[in-house]
């Protein structure tokens, strides 16, 4: 039975057994929840879930933006959120009908007219639009798009908001073939599918992310108003959006003549599950599409794609021909179409899919070199590049950040924001694991000098005996804190990556240490982390604690049993702390992927199979699997979709889905797809001439992806507009091919000095200190009461001068991170321990998002919107 009832004037609602739908007085989607539902979640934005964006410039679902132009004349601006005076609402049944013509507006529409639907028919959501020409000349729709904000507003909100009320979203722009799915990021419940209607030639070709730079004071733009994703714009035509250069896809536009009109249209679906996408995606017509060994394949790999659909292959061809080798496999089963796919062009490679009656889309594969070799290349260009040789200095023997921009260290040792962290001291954790598995003398002897002069001598000078460690290296005294827990596993697992090569192999070189020295350090490191005045520890999933049994089991072994009883004990803590929660995800965000590789490992230890289905199903929940290589086992941040891509948890939280896949999945060979890509996926940071064709940058590695490209750099942290001009003036020198190429490797924007996520962490981590101090409130349990009168001074300081990023954080330079890669696989190289490819990124200089301006009240107002205490 249907329902339908106006709300007011121009709001109306409709119901069936799948979905309920509300619209809005802007001709919107208010609403839009699934009928039976797991929890009552709209998946969608609005007004009171989301009340900062309430604004004058609102861009809710079911709003469109057009670009348009009559006959050979100016492009002009055509939005429906201006056209409030041209609207008219009506509802006719299962249907409610929005139309605009005639708007008196500016930016209004006009010289068209605009239709649209939404219809309850059977079991989904049908959208319709129609464009009709009104005017007497030929009118050219150069921009057609649809804002499509979905409910991933974050902030604010304790784990039940977070998992229950809010969803992730995953796109494909894949012209004819797009979709896009919304589902709550704990994985529980069914999703929202929305897909083209075949029959009208849907489908998206561009997607926009809305900046500061081009929609300044708005906050819909990135990070404005509490929402660091930002408004995301697909587009079904986009020639002239075309400009932000954040496409990968060519650019079309719709031309009508007088009189004529044209119609898209897309469908929602409630699905079930990873198949219940893939079964629906079929049924509709379009491409389920599924890879092994994923979207990023080695050159001396030969990659399988499977074309599922009921629809004719026309043909399936590359972007470049000469280095491409697809060949048809046949047909198994129903309707799957099988090829494989070798590749020799490092780097982005697409193949074009056509098929049905004229429709096409394009699977985004990249190349990467054999893994071994670019593991090795990494490991030589460290030692010979980046360790300094300076006796006497702070810096000796040092691992430093290497500049692609620059083609050199960083050379920045001043404190805050010099080498340490993340980005520092995590470059000799991959050189130690890589050499448990494949031992080189020179790499062994330059690691051991790296822990005997920069880390025990220099970094923890005046810490051997507490074993505190500080965040950053300074000439003393080191005044950066030492409460920051996430830099403890990077030194405690690089000296058991040490202690292993030194039991492995005694007789390789001169060892600085007896073995078990190696071994005891790592343990009070570890110690200190929980015993000492550090934060981040008993409540929170770090980086690297997957080496736990490991550690425990040397321990055992050596015969340090009171050592190893130690950090039995302060697991079950640990695990006590999380054993409890619904979503046991715990970090430094209300939303998250960096606790899950720790919680599984603690959920492991105490054979607690239902946390380890949770956080499995998390972990996939939150990953694309869409046939783009930048989306594909990469799992979504706060951020959303559009930046801040292949950030270490592609592989650390896919140590948790390789164990689920060995230990307790149900279709392990399926679930295996996903899981390898994870696995594989950070060695494409690794720079084989793919990132930079520089021979001085061969080696080196960057920081992340960014997948929007274009030429706009948010303020902040390494904001040179020079360069922007640089980077403009050698697009306008150069051909149209040559600047699709430039285009396509300007994708990467992997800039070591823009560091978005974790400056935007570290800066809520203090204005949490600081809203506790001046509250007088204990802070957490991995906050200890007692770090208020020892620290208080200090963080209000430190606040301060974040809070005034500007000039002081365009100093940062933040180089790279080691991903990890999770366990092993066939080869020891493709699995490399488990510890190894939490992959070190130096970027070059070329990417583009990163943090963002805000004022002190914004920032404190988002710090207590955020704090996940």
């Amino acid at each position: 039975m249907w329902l339908a009832s106006p709300k007011d004037a121009s709001a109306y609602t409709l119901s069936n057994s799948s979905f309920n739908v509300t619209t809005g007085t802007n001709g919107e989607i208010s609403s839009l929840t699934i009928a039976g539902d797991s929890f009552a979640t709209n998946y969608v934005m609005n007004g009171t879930n989301a009340p900062n964006q309430n604004t004058s410039d609102h861009q809710w679902l079911g709003e469109l933006m057009f670009t348009y132009r009559l006959g050979s004349g100016a492009w002009t601006k055509a939005w429906t959120s201006k056209s409030a005076d041209a609207r008219t609402q009506s509802q006719s049944g299962s249907t409610v009908n929005v139309s605009y013509q005639n708007s008196a507006n500016a930016e209004g529409i006009r010289n068209f007219k605009v239709d649209q639907s939404y219809s309850l028919a059977s079991d989904y959501l049908r959208w319709q639009i129609t464009v009709t020409n009104t005017s007497a000349q030929t009118l050219e729709i150069g921009d057609f798009g649809l804002p499509l904000p979905f409910n991933e507003f974050w902030s604010g909100g304790n784990n039940e908001e977070i998992y229950e009320t809010r969803v992730v979203t995953h796109s494909f722009v894949g012209n004819n073939n797009s979709y896009i799915t919304a589902q709550r990021p704990s994985g529980i419940g069914p999703s929202l599918l929305m897909v083209p209607d075949a029959t009208t030639g849907a489908g998206f070709e561009y997607m926009d992310n809305w900046r500061t730079e081009e929609h300044p004071g708005s906050t819909w733009a990135a990070d404005q108003g509490g929402w660091p994703e930002g408004l995301t714009v697909f587009y079904i035509h986009s020639n002239v959006i075309k400009n932000t250069n954040r496409g990968y896809l060519t650019n079309t536009s719709l031309t009508l003549a007088p009189g004529a009109s044209k119609t898209y249209a897309f469908k929602f679906f409630k699905t079930n599950g990873e198949q219940g996408v893939k079964d629906r995606l079929y049924s509709e017509g379009l491409i389920d599409v599924n890879v092994v060994p994923g979207m990023i394949v080695p050159t001396n790999q030969t990659a399988k794609f499977d074309l599922h659909t009921s629809k004719t292959i026309v043909s399936v061809t590359s972007d470049a021909p000469s280095q491409t080798t697809i060949a048809s496999l046949g047909t198994s089963g129903t309707d799957h179409k099988l090829y494989s796919l070798t590749m020799s062009k490092l780097g982005p490679n697409n193949v074009t899919v056509t098929y049905g009656s004229g429709e096409k889309t394009v699977l985004q594969f990249y190349a990467i070199e054999p893994i071994d070799l670019a593991l090795q290349r990494h490991a030589t260009f460290m030692v010979n590049n980046q360790q300094w040789n300076a006796p006497g200095t702070i810096k000796d023997k040092v691992y430093d950040d290497w500049m692609m921009q620059t083609k050199a260290k960083r050379n920045n040792f001043a404190g805050y924001w010099g080498w340490g962290d993340d980005w520092g001291l995590t470059h000799g954790e991959f050189l130690a694991e890589k050499n448990v598995q494949t031992p080189v003398a020179s790499e062994v002897t330059s690691l051991d000098q790296y822990l005997e002069t920069a880390i025990w001598t220099n970094l923890m000078n005046g810490h051997h005996t507490d074993y505190l460690v500080p965040d950053f290296l300074m000439a003393s005294p080191n005044t950066t804190p030492t409460y920051r827990g996430y830099a403890y596993p990077h030194i405690y697992n690089t000296y058991f990556s040490m202690y292993k090569i030194a039991k492995l192999y005694p007789g390789l070189i001169a060892y600085a240490q007896p073995r078990t020295t190696y071994l005891l350090r790592a343990y009070n490191v570890m110690k200190a982390l929980y015993d000492g005045p550090v934060a981040y520890n008993w409540n929170t999933g770090l980086m690297g604690e997957l080496t736990t049994p490991e550690i425990i089991k040397a321990l055992q072994d050596e015969g340090y049993t009171t050592q190893a009883n130690d950090i039995i004990a302060k697991m079950a803590t640990k695990y006590n702390n999380f054993s409890g929660s619904a979503y046991p995800y715990g970090s430094e965000y209300n939303y998250d992927n960096t606790g899950e590789e720790a919680v599984y490992t603690l959920a492991k230890m105490n054979n607690n199979s239902t946390i380890k289905s949770k956080i499995n199903t998390k972990t996939r929940a939150t990953r694309g699997q869409m046939p783009l290589w930048y989306f594909y086992s990469v799992p979504v941040t706060i951020t959303g979709e559009p930046w801040w891509n292949f950030q270490y948890t592609v592989s650390l939280a896919g140590y948790a889905m390789d164990d689920w896949v060995r230990t307790g999945s149900t279709s392990p060979e399926v679930d295996e797809r996903l899981t390898y890509a994870a696995k594989i996926a950070n060695v494409s940071a690794i720079n084989s001439g793919q990132i930079s064709s520089d021979p001085a940058n061969i080696g080196a590695v960057s920081w992340t992806y960014q997948m929007t490209k274009g030429e706009l750099w948010r303020p902040g942290p390494g904001w040179r507009p020079a360069v922007q001009r640089l980077a403009r003036h050698v697009r306008r020198s150069r051909s149209r091919s040559v600047r699709r190429d430039q285009d396509s490797e300007r994708g990467h924007r992997r800039r070591s000095d823009l560091r978005p996520v974790r400056l935007r962490r570290r800066r809520r981590a203090h204005g949490r200190q600081l809203r506790h101090h001046a509250e007088g409130r204990r802070r957490t349990t991995s906050e200890p009461d007692h770090r208020k009168a020892r620290h208080g001074a200090r963080t209000r300081q430190v606040y301060r001068r974040y809070c005034g990023a500007g000039e002081k954080l365009r100093q940062l330079h933040a180089a790279k991170r080691d991903e990890r890669h999770g366990a092993h696989d066939q080869s020891r190289l493709h699995g490399i321990g488990r510890r190894l490819v939490q992959r070190p990124r130096e970027q070059c200089g070329r990417r583009q998002r990163h943090g963002r301006k805000r004022t002190d009240d914004q920032r404190l107002a988002q710090h207590r919107h955020r704090c996940d205490l």
